[in-house]
């Protein structure tokens, strides 16, 4: 084979190998265009089947939470207001709710309370037949108090001496006196303990009282004691003989159990005087120092047979939070009804009622909506916190429409802003019904009080929203024809001649938009704050 032939059979064959390496090529591009199509087309379906998977489940959630949360024994504004959370949060609404959004009391939690109770009950001082002494003259009271025995098993007691104070620094001054007139005990129980003046002067005076051999307990609320009674001072305390007991505590373990405070304000003095009412251990409450403007709030102190009821739920409390601790309870009522004056004996009646979690027939709000459905006059209210259940709202709109003077003292200047515009947004409904409502003007009004009839009223711990009705542990008295009806009457009319701007419907209806379209978002969520 010549030259020339070699050479052409060399170019033949490269021009081979040219052609299969582009045909390879050409192969490998389209096949990897394939395959890559392919991947996309399986990571799409994969991608939609799992969007799929997660759309079902996140349906499954709802619904399945919708289904339990309607079969729960709630309000429905509380149920409406978890329901709307969960259906834009479905994952992170259900674990909210069971952490926090349970209001039934955990079963063992149920059971320390009831054998504490059943402990206790006989324990009770009863001094008053209703069934002879009010049946037959006022039988809506007789049925109110029958109630209030029959779900509580607090019974009704012959008021010895009662007092009713329009200021916290009025209480006090009396407060401090018969401190240093204890010759036994001396139980305090508050849901805020607060650094300052007032708690300073107090403990001084409880410390002398040790020494004196008076034997000093304190319960105070972990939560609403949060970053005020501080650990220095509650050692300090202790140091020097005083017991002092948490409620509660807060723990980095979060549950349900949690989100019930004790929100109870319980001084008992012997087990022969005590007090009670909205006012707490710090110096905003006493006006020593301004918070939120002038802090309005109130008490009550009591003489007698009373005074033992609520020293014996703060027993039950004490027993609660430590159920080694022995208590010796008959001692401490032996000390209550040593020396007792039986010819110092005053007019009318006194309860002392308790209400928790742990009871599911929510005693103080029936309490509340009996004054209400049975006030034949007037019924005059006041409360810092305003979010009712709809039968709350029924009854009052029904008692104003009926001719009842119904009328409401809510704060100006709030401690709280979201929980004032959640108030505000009931306004036009019950203005509208009749209902005159009236914001105290110089600053915070915190008391929680009731009277109706120039006969009854209620004096406690508990605000009218759904926390201290179903979440909360609280305590309100209630007196009957004892004339310190009258007082808080007059308290009540004061606080409107002096101190209150009456709202008015012209008025607030011309409110913006934007404020009605807000609270009433606001509102739809207030079970919650």
């Amino acid at each position: 084979m010549d030259k020339a032939s070699r050479k052409l059979k060399r170019n033949v064959r490269k021009s081979e190998n040219i052609v299969r390496r582009i045909v390879f090529k050409s192969v490998f591009v389209v096949v990897a265009l394939i395959l890559q199509v392919l991947v996309f087309w399986t990571v799409f379906k994969a991608t939609d089947i799992m969007y799929d998977s997660k759309y079902y489940l996140y349906n499954s959630i709802r619904i399945i939470a919708v289904i339990y949360i309607l079969s729960k024994h709630d309000s429905a504004l509380y149920k409406i207001s978890w329901i709307l959370f969960i259906m834009f949060m479905p994952v992170l609404g259900v674990c909210v709710y069971f952490l926090w959004g349970n209001s039934r009391l955990r079963r063992k939690k149920q059971i320390e309370i009831l054998d504490i109770e059943n402990e206790t009950n006989n324990l009770f001082n009863s001094t008053f037949d209703i069934e002879n002494e009010i049946k037959s003259e006022d039988k809506l009271t007789y049925n109110m108090l029958k109630y209030i025995q029959n779900i509580t098993s607090y019974p009704v007691c012959e008021n010895i001496n009662s007092k009713y104070y329009s200021l916290g620094e009025k209480l006090f001054k009396d407060l401090i006196e018969d401190i240093k007139n204890a010759k036994s005990y001396i139980f305090l129980e508050y849901y805020i303990i607060d650094k300052g003046k007032l708690s300073e002067n107090v403990f001084e005076l409880l410390k002398k009282k040790v020494k004196e051999g008076v034997e000093v307990i304190i319960i105070y609320d972990s939560y609403g004691c949060l970053g005020k009674f501080k650990k220095k001072i509650r050692q300090d305390l202790i140091k020097s003989g005083i017991k002092v007991y948490a409620f509660n505590p807060l723990s980095i373990l979060i549950n349900s159990y949690l989100n019930n405070r004790l929100h109870r304000k319980i001084v008992s003095i012997d087990g022969k005087i005590s007090y009670t009412g909205g006012v707490n251990l710090a110096d905003e409450y006493a006006n020593i120092k301004e918070k939120y403007g002038h802090w309005k709030d109130v008490g009550i102190r009591f003489e007698g047979d009373v005074s033992w009821n609520f020293t014996l739920m703060f027993l039950r409390d004490l027993k609660f939070i430590n159920k080694d601790l022995e208590i010796d309870y008959s001692k401490y009522k032996e000390i209550s009804q040593k020396g007792r004056d039986e010819k110092k004996k005053g007019k009318g009646i006194a309860v002392a009622v308790s209400d928790g979690p742990n009871n599911r027939k929510n005693p103080v709000e029936a309490i509340y909506m009996h004054t209400i459905n049975t006030a034949t006059d007037y019924v005059y209210i006041t409360t810092p916190y305003f979010a009712i259940s709809e039968e709350m709202m029924t009854s009052l709109l029904n008692a104003a429409r009926s001719g009842v003077d119904v009328r409401i003292i809510l704060p100006h200047i709030p401690d709280k802003k979201i929980v004032q515009m959640v108030t505000r947004s009931y306004y036009e409904v019950l203005l509208s019904a009749g209902i005159k409502v009236y914001e105290y003007e110089p600053g915070f009004i915190h008391s929680k009080t009731f009277v109706s009839d120039d006969k009854m009223a209620i004096v406690g711990s508990s605000n009218m929203d759904y926390r201290s009705m179903n979440l909360n542990y609280e305590c309100v008295s209630v007196i009957y024809n004892t004339n310190t009806e009258l007082d808080v009457k007059q308290d009540f009319l004061t606080m409107i001649k002096d101190s209150c701007i009456e709202v008015e419907l012209k008025d607030w209806v011309r409110r913006p938009i934007y404020k009605k379209v807000f609270e009433s978002v606001l509102t739809a969520f207030s079970t919650m704050f």
